[in-house]
């Protein structure tokens, strides 16, 4: 398909245009793919990142997710879906490897007993201004997998990642109404815990989202 060298190594996009890349890409043109891979890689990472809790495991997650995006792109039926669809199979990616580390983590049957284990995190204020933002990157990600999981990847998704709450619903395949109470729920459950480190400042450079 012609026309597409303007596309690579574009930091932002049009819909259509990814749209373009989506479809020369189901046509072989590797260098399409490439650039859909760089266009959404952070995003991705990112998002395994807040679900794993680890950086080796969110980037063995990533390349895993793009792999199956390559291989399953011909399924694809709309182009302009091409985001949440990353997504969805970077979601399942992320329950398979809970599942093979844990088969329960993941359970819903599990879920008060991951609240309890929330409400057990403890978290001590660290005095030394300078290491504070290191400090709380470290107490949002252990508050974060604490959670139970059906919060944990609504919140990252409407929270840190921005999605809308009906996009969020779309994407974990649930009602609005379920994911709204479950946004509210994880917003209370983080508030708190970050409450105890900040010891709830005005100006934390977080406390504006749990708002």
């Amino acid at each position: 398909m012609p026309g597409l060298a303007h596309l690579y190594n574009r930091p932002y996009m049009e819909a259509h245009e990814i749209g373009r890349l989506v479809r020369a890409a189901r046509e072989g043109d590797r260098a399409a793919f490439q650039a859909i891979y760089e266009h959404f890689v952070k995003r991705i990472y990112n998002f395994l990142f807040r679900m794993v809790g680890s950086a080796d495991e969110a980037e063995d997650l990533t390349q895993q997710t793009f792999l199956q995006a390559l291989r399953q792109l011909g399924r694809l039926r709309d182009a302009g879906q091409i985001e949440s669809w990353i997504y969805r199979i970077a979601r399942n990616e992320a329950y398979q490897k809970f599942r093979r580390k844990d088969a329960d983590s993941w359970d819903d049957r599990d879920n008060e007993r991951q609240m309890r284990k929330l409400r057990e995190v403890r978290i001590h204020a660290q005095p030394d201004h300078n290491l504070m933002n290191a400090e709380l990157g470290q107490v949002i990600q252990r508050v974060l997998d604490s959670l139970p999981a059906k919060l944990r990847e609504v919140f990252v998704l409407a929270v840190i990642q921005g999605m809308s709450y009906q996009e969020t619903a779309t994407l974990v395949g649930r009602s609005l109404l379920s994911v709204k109470t479950d946004i509210y729920r994880a917003r209370l459950l983080v508030k708190e815990e970050l409450g105890k480190y900040t010891g709830a400042r005005p100006g934390s450079a977080f406390k504006g989202k749990m708002g």
